[in-house]
């Protein structure tokens, strides 16, 4: 029986060629995206899933309270470690974890960067990272032994076998051998935590002094823990407030510094602070691309329903012949359902074979690791859309039409308005309602990204690159700090010296959210005042063209100035100053100083945050004598900006390492471009924004086949009246109207529900930004002409060839 279904169901589909084409053409283009989409959303969340007992872990998250605004961020003290583990019986294991980075010394003799995280010998204990050599209960406990990853052996020692063999890094002035006493396998593409080296965290006496390492106001990277029950993290949860108030003493304030515990599956979507070196994801994308492949998939079904239905005058009496000769309804639906099933299955297969061939761009645009390498999982998601589809495209056809009354499709033609005219136009407008939606929404951000990205910063970006200063480690942050600023002076002047350098300047902050330090000291009434700071040497301000509205710029010889601020209007503003260059911080902490200059307001952080108080020094001292706070999200090491006096970049490119080498003999030398740095901060929107364009022009596609389909079987239902309506002597345009303005009004539903319904749901979006700017009314109007337009086109030209047509082969009697 089956076997006769499949039979009949592939003649029909033989039979119908156009329509059979255009389902298997929209049903493969939705499935290949969808596909690509949701193995990518099922690929993120199975992020860390792969750890045993993974929901035993979690890690600490701090929050405290700073001037009434309660801050909370994943990373916390050194000290959490060890009194977590005296506190709480409940914790079986426990590590912190610290990215850091040195200068290693390659086989060649060469340097690079090298990355690496500080962690307890409990770490791999905790985690599933496979270890391919070296003894489990031995790793992690003697200072200089390390485990390496097999990309990172590769690098130093070739083919050759790691264990045993050492690895040079310079830990503070001099380099220091680590021996490798383990190898793990490659870090899983689904790891938030990625890594090359695993280095034991007493080795961080070479970056902090014993007492940053014990206070609890000094925050090193993150702490985790596992429980030995799921359910004790409430316990812990609840005796948090006793341990901190015996940990602090006389420095607790109830209720404004504690530790909560967060699952490690909430890690990869995490959007707090304290996340630097983790690989994470914003859960809204995620539902967001599955809300895009969903609509993709449902206007492609939308085809398949509207198409099946209106070939009900074809295939009524196929289903009257057969209810005659004693087919029930359920072999009639099981009948259709495999015709739906079979397209569906061809089109998954010319899917799977699009999707593939989409990866290496879907894998670029979103900067992952996707493989389409058809586990369970995924082979489980490619059956549930099989069956999805089959079920939302052919049910309700076969539903429909196995319904049909022999006594009605038997005793004449059928008319293709029979009974579900009302139907198919609605399903026609819904596919031009999400078809408008998309466009719209893409036509918003795009507005949008065009705004942010010829929008002026206030500063110029223009051919600056950026270079960042070898670290000089130290246990003092301030000494490490000075000493570093000493070598970026060294190598500022050198290249000052140079005609192909216009100017260089000295930065600890670039660009970006973050990117400068944040700091903050009490006021007289006792609220906090926030800014940021930047400590900046040389020419800073001339490279990037910064405007200095009053005062003077801080003097580029080293030492001098050493207690001079400058700061920016938006500092000045939240003081009230007429004339800051006579004013002094309001705060008798702050060693003696004096504000200089004030320079014009810019965006030193991206367009989502607003311009906030900024001050410039040259020396930390002045500014650490007097402030409460200090939060540090990037790198502390400072920068060289650089700007070429020509367009000759290679001739520049050549004096910058020629000046470097010889400042820094075999260091590596690296630089970034100022602009880049720029750009990446809108990343992710702008991913989004392209994702959002292709499903739109997707939609549009199949959109278009759909309508295309449907005024060809309008048309084909109504041969007889057109032949009537020119033997009267109507015209070909008023028969194109007859038909056009049916599908015109149902455009232009699908216009004045889209388009408003866009600009609600879009306002969220934008609302992320500080600069936002909304696509002028023209655009909209353009949209919906376009549109209109559009459409009038599709059923334009298949009434004219229905017009073209002899009356007389029309009209003449069956």
């Amino acid at each position: 029986m089956f076997k006769n279904y499949f039979k009949i169901a592939i003649r029909n589909l033989l039979k119908h060629k156009l329509y059979t084409g255009i389902n298997l053409i929209g049903l493969s283009i939705a499935l290949g995206v969808g596909i690509l989409i949701f193995f990518f959303v099922q690929f993120e969340l199975s992020f860390d899933s792969f750890h045993p007992e993974s929901e035993k872990i979690f890690r600490v998250k701090s929050h405290e309270r700073v001037d009434g605004e309660m801050i909370e961020s994943f990373s916390s003290p050194m000290i959490v470690e060890g009194t977590f583990r005296e506190e709480f019986p409940q914790i079986e294991k426990i590590t912190g974890f610290i990215t850091s980075g040195v200068q290693a010394k390659l086989p060649d003799e060469s340097r690079k960067n090298q990355s690496f995280l500080l962690v307890h010998s409990d770490f791999l204990e905790m985690f599933d990272f496979q270890l391919i050599q070296g003894s489990l209960s031995q790793q992690l406990r003697d200072k200089y032994k390390i485990v390496i990853t097999e990309a990172t052996a590769k690098k130093y020692f070739g083919n050759e076998n790691p264990i045993g063999k050492s690895i040079s890094l310079k830990m503070g002035e001099e380099f220091q051998d680590y021996q490798v006493s383990g190898l793990l396998a490659d870090i899983p593409a689904n790891s938030s935590i990625k890594f090359e080296i695993l280095m034991p965290i007493a080795n961080m006496d070479f970056f902090s002094d014993p007492e940053g390492m014990t206070s609890w106001y000094s925050v090193w990277g993150q702490n985790i823990v596992k429980l030995r029950n799921p359910t004790d993290v409430d316990l812990i949860n609840e005796r948090m407030e006793a341990v901190m108030k015996s940990a602090l003493g006389e420095d607790y304030r109830e209720g404004e510094y504690f530790f909560t515990l967060h699952p490690l599956s909430e890690m990869h979507f995490s959007e707090s602070r304290g996340d630097g070196g983790l690989e994470t994801t914003r859960k809204s994308l995620l539902w967001i691309l599955s809300g895009i492949a969903f609509l993709v998939l449902l206007i492609a079904c939308i085809n398949f329903t509207t198409m099946a239905i209106g070939k009900a005058s074809t295939r009524g009496k196929e289903v009257g012949v057969r209810k005659t000769m004693g087919a029930n309804f359920s072999q009639l639906t099981l009948q259709f359902l495999t015709e739906a099933f079979l397209i569906t299955l061809i089109s998954t297969i010319l899917g799977v074979i699009l999707a593939e061939l989409l990866l290496p761009t879907f894998n670029t645009l979103f900067e992952k690791e996707l493989d389409l390498s058809y586990t369970f999982t995924q082979l489980g998601i490619l059956v549930g859309l099989i069956l999805l589809i089959t079920a939302l495209a052919g049910a309700y056809p076969a539903f429909y039409l196995s319904r049909m009354r022999p006594i009605n499709v038997l005793k004449g033609p059928l008319s293709i308005r029979f009974g579900k005219q009302g139907l198919r136009k609605g399903l026609v407008g819904f596919q031009f309602f999400i078809s408008f939606l998309l466009i719209s929404a893409t036509l918003i951000m795009l507005n949008q990204m065009n705004t942010i990205r010829n929008y002026d910063l206030g500063f110029d970006t223009e051919q600056v690159l950026v270079l960042e200063i070898p670290d000089v480690p130290s246990t003092s942050f301030v000494a490490s700090l000075k000493s570093s600023f000493q070598q970026a002076d060294s190598y500022q002047k050198a290249l000052a010296a140079r005609s192909e350098v216009a100017s260089a300047g000295i930065t600890v902050g670039t660009y970006g959210d973050q990117a400068f330090w944040e700091v903050s000291f009490p006021l007289e009434d006792g609220s906090i005042f926030d800014f940021n700071v930047n400590f900046i040497g040389g020419d800073y301000l001339d490279v990037l063209d910064l405007e200095l509205i009053s005062g003077r710029a801080l003097n580029p010889q080293i030492g001098s100035d050493s207690s001079s601020f400058l700061i920016n209007e938006a500092f000045a503003a939240a003081f009230k100053w007429q004339d800051p260059t006579q004013e002094l911080l309001p705060s008798n902490r702050f060693a003696p100083h004096q504000i200089v200059g004030v320079v014009k307001d810019f965006h030193h952080a991206s367009l989502y945050q607003p311009i906030e108080p900024i001050l410039f020094a040259k020396s930390p001292e002045t500014v650490f004598s007097g402030i409460s706070n200090l939060m540090i999200r990037s790198n502390t090491n400072p920068r060289v900006l650089v700007k070429a006096s020509s367009t000759d970049f290679e001739a520049f490119k050549s004096a910058l390492k020629e000046e470097w080498d010889r400042v820094f003999p075999g260091e590596s030398f690296e630089f970034t471009f100022l602009d880049e740095s720029v750009a990446a901060q809108y990343k992710a929107d702008e991913r989004l924004g392209k994702m959002v364009f292709l499903a739109a022009c997707i939609a549009i596609l199949i959109a278009s086949m759909g309508l295309f389909a449907m005024v060809a079987l309008s048309i084909a239902g109504r041969t007889k009246e057109i032949g009537v309506r020119k033997v009267l002597g109507a015209s070909e345009w008023s028969i194109s109207w007859m038909f056009g303005k049916e599908y015109l009004v149902i455009t232009l539903a699908g216009l004045m529900i889209s388009l408003p319904l866009s600009l609600y749901l879009m306002q969220s979006w934008l609302e992320q930004f500080a600069v936002k700017a909304w696509p002028s009314s023209v655009s909209f109007i353009l949209l919906g002409m376009g549109g209109l337009g559009f459409t009038f086109l599709i059923v334009y030209l298949q009434s004219l060839r229905a017009t073209q047509i002899n009356p007389v082969k029309t009209l003449k009697a069956e």
